[in-house]
């Protein structure tokens, strides 16, 4: 031992750059992982497969949440993932941007998914995000996906099976105020094959019937920035979903079964950490199928 030198003195500064170590790793974590994108496979009950979904049903390929100003995906990727198997129809979730100024450079990376879709005959739909604004609804017949405002359609499945999809236009940030359910007026479609597309999962605690059985969210990013204890959502997220758990991935609650997306994009930073951005593979079980 160095003359002078007291035992463990060195046990601080080990402890130190160990500290560094773990934080200058996570951080670098953090700053790569907003490029990788990952894919999700779901079927409604909560099963969360790691492959590729199934070739019966409604398939949907669902994203949300681009945030164009801090997305780190290369539109070419997004494409090769939203294509990479056939589906019935395409969703977004909303949130084209951070700030509605920039809105309009969300248009052609929305806009190369939409043309390849038409080439395949595969319908694309969206409803807006609370960072939409107004800007949303004169935007979108440029992208070529049809924006849902409080209203519904009618899709099918390969084996002539008739689904009904609700979108649900999100009021912003401010003087929210939730929307009621459009009727269905011809009434062909059950509710085991009814689907709500709605921005906020908050939807769910607010909805003015149970006309839907499957809903499919964004917004909460997934936490975005993992922290302990899900402090992440007590911190920056006020949603009673979050706070009740319901926060990313498959859920089931109050009947209705559905998926929460993590999103493409990133918001108030370019970071993800163990929340990479997603895009979700979707079987919505025919009627009598499991699930239903």
């Amino acid at each position: 031992m160095i003359s002078g030198m007291k035992p463990f003195s060195l046990l601080p500064a080990l402890l130190a750059g160990g500290v560094a170590v773990v934080l200058g790793g996570l951080l670098l974590r953090a700053l790569r992982e907003p490029y990788c994108l990952r894919e999700s496979v779901y079927e409604p009950g909560g099963k969360l497969l790691p492959g590729g979904a199934e070739t019966s049903g409604l398939r949907i390929v669902f994203f949300s949440d681009l945030h164009i100003e801090m997305n780190r995906v290369r539109g070419k990727e997004l494409l090769g993932k939203v294509f990479a198997d056939e589906c019935d129809v395409i969703l977004f979730g909303g949130d084209l941007c951070n700030h509605e100024r920039n809105a309009r450079r969300a248009v052609p990376f929305l806009r190369q998914i939409a043309e390849e879709a038409s080439r395949r005959g595969v319908p694309c739909y969206a409803v807006s995000g609370n960072h939409d604004g107004e800007v949303a609804s004169s935007l979108y017949p440029e992208t070529g996906f049809r924006l849902l405002a409080n209203e519904s359609v009618t899709l099918s499945d390969t084996g002539g099976n008739l689904y009904r999809l609700i979108g649900l236009a999100d009021s912003g940030k401010r003087d929210r105020s939730w929307p009621d359910l459009p009727v269905d007026p011809e009434g062909k479609v059950p509710r085991e094959r009814t689907i709500a597309l709605v921005h906020n999962p908050e939807y769910l605690l607010h909805r003015n019937s149970n006309a839907y059985r499957y809903q499919l969210s964004g917004h909460f990013h997934g936490g975005q920035i993992y922290m302990p204890f899900g402090l992440e959502y007590r911190l920056f997220r006020r949603e009673k979903m979050a706070a009740m758990g319901y926060r990313r991935g498959a859920f089931e609650y109050d009947g209705v079964a559905g998926y929460i997306t993590r999103g493409v994009g990133c918001v108030v930073v370019p970071l993800r950490l163990f929340s990479p951005p997603e895009i979700v593979k979707i079987r919505i079980p025919s009627e009598g199928e499991s699930g239903s």
